[in-house]
């Protein structure tokens, strides 16, 4: 049986991102005539991510999507647990580059041993068991993966944090990243290693090296829009205006305190449900819960999060206010470089100022948004990067010459 891999790097949005990839492909080949197939999904952070995972589907994939397609998404847990050993935890990224380095090659190994033969997977909907043939995969797509696995058609998009090699090279050279250059220095290999023939890479326009113009693109890479689904408008009733809380899935940063400063901007606060119960209990009493896909609502003024850009692009998207904790150093250094491209293009603000004064900032930037965001489909034709992607990957797995997609420059650029 045929089917797509999915594998992802840390935290929540990527796996989330990925699987609304997966589904957007086969929607493209269905209208195109063609069959559905299986999406096999590594299951690595368990019972959340299965939570996590339904959420995200019944908001992105509506008209009872899981209730048409029942049989769409397989979990395979053993690909899971040995990709879970990969994820980075905790707030020193230098400590996890030197983990990568020193354990992903037997890691590799073992991914591939598993997929290289005849496996037991989960159904999502209905927890059935069924055996695949992990020898068959169609295509892989890879949202800022963290591994090889030797899958014959694979498909890369870094979801705006930029090829991971191209990150670490430009943060051994910046001397704003107080990082271990040792570590980083051993884990650049591995990470050339992670994008090795890569039939296409997608990159984010915006994205992690909008702040650069000078930047040469690579010869397979494609830009596309954001890389999630623009949120249609919610009308939902709320009580308020107020202040829209998403954090990040990383474990060991959500607990570090950098969003407690939600509590000085004096408004209501919004936050997804999956989230409250790890936010600190001076914030939890006071949260209202509410979807990620419901941010484009009238009372939601603006989002606070750490400034990954598939949280910049929510706020864009839905022309709001964007507010980000600065960049610690210890964290990832696509941070820094995210926060000089948002800054640059006046997608958001840094909360280095009085908490009042920054919102007040941060609300006059998304006024002007809307320019921006038409910009984006006049070069693209949609906001969708998701779709966008779908389309291409579905072009070049029928043979069809995907060149022109190559010659479309960055608006962020102009």
């Amino acid at each position: 049986m045929r089917y797509i891999n999915t594998t992802f790097a840390h935290g929540n949005g990527p796996y989330a991102r990925d699987i609304d990839w997966a589904i957007e492909v086969n929607n493209v080949r269905e209208g195109r005539g063609l069959n559905r197939l299986p999406i096999v999904v590594p299951l690595v952070y368990g019972e959340r991510q299965q939570r996590i995972m339904k959420e995200e589907i019944e908001s992105n994939a509506p008209n009872s999507f899981l209730e048409k397609h029942p049989d769409e998404i397989w979990l395979d847990q053993k690909q899971g647990e040995v990709l879970n050993k990969l994820m980075f935890k905790g707030k020193d990224y230098s400590k996890n580059l030197m983990l990568l380095a020193e354990t992903y090659q037997k890691i590799e190994d073992e991914t591939q041993r598993h997929l290289d033969g005849k496996r037991k997977l989960e159904n999502f909907v209905n927890s059935e068991i069924a055996e695949f043939d992990l020898r068959d995969a169609e295509l892989q797509l890879g949202l800022n993966n963290r591994m090889q696995t030797g899958i014959s058609n694979q498909f890369y998009t870094a979801g705006g944090a930029g090829p991971f090699d191209e990150i670490l090279e430009r943060a051994i050279s910046n001397p704003q990243i107080n990082l271990d250059e040792e570590s980083m220095k051993k884990a650049l290999p591995i990470a050339k290693r992670i994008i090795e023939n890569q039939k296409i890479i997608f990159s984010n326009d915006p994205g992690v090296f909008s702040y650069d113009s000078s930047r040469q693109k690579r010869d397979n890479e494609i830009f596309t829009p954001g890389f999630i689904h623009p949120p249609k408008p919610d009308y939902t009733e709320l009580p308020g205006k107020g202040i829209y809380l998403l954090m990040t899935g990383i474990d060991g940063i959500r607990e570090s305190g950098m969003y407690d400063a939600v509590l000085d901007f004096g408004m209501k606060l919004f936050a997804p449900k999956f989230s409250i119960n790890n936010l600190s209990e001076s914030i939890r009493n006071k949260v209202i819960p509410l979807n990620p896909s419901q941010i484009n609502n009238p009372n939601v003024v603006a989002q606070y999060a750490r400034s990954g850009w598939s949280t910049v692009w929510l706020s864009q998207m839905a022309e709001k206010g964007f507010i980000s904790p600065p960049y610690q150093q210890g964290d990832d250094p696509e941070m820094l470089f995210n926060e000089k491209g948002i800054v640059k293009l006046g997608l958001g603000t840094i909360l280095r100022d009085e908490p009042q004064k920054v919102l007040e900032k941060a609300i006059g930037f998304s006024k002007n948004v809307g320019k921006y965001n038409k910009k984006i489909i006049s070069t693209y034709g949609t906001l969708d990067g998701i779709r966008y992607a779908a389309e291409i990957v579905v072009d070049f797995m029928e043979g069809r010459n995907v060149s022109k997609y190559k010659k479309v420059e960055p608006v962020s650029n102009c």
